[in-house]
């Protein structure tokens, strides 16, 4: 997994991008979808951070997309334990 690497330097490497918008994490082991959203207003700009578990619908601003979190797992064995 890359998950360490992902959360950290990667991520810091992507707030560079100025056109990057959003950057999701897709869990392995678990129904999960973490979204980070660059947020742009009279306070600054800064990242927000949306997590989305089983039952939920994932939504991605940047590309208009709302989705059950089930369709994102689905044919996928969770690697739990």
């Amino acid at each position: 997994s890359t998950e360490k690497f992902d959360r950290g330097e990667k991520f810091k490497d992507y707030q560079q991008i100025e056109s990057l918008e959003e950057y999701v994490l897709i869990a392995q082991e678990q129904i999960q979808v973490e979204c980070r959203r660059r947020v742009r207003d009279e306070q600054g700009e800064r990242w927000e951070t949306e997590v989305y578990g089983a039952g939920e619908r994932v939504i991605l601003q940047s590309v208009g997309l709302e989705v059950a979190i089930e369709e994102l797992y689905r044919g996928v064995s969770l690697n739990i334990g």
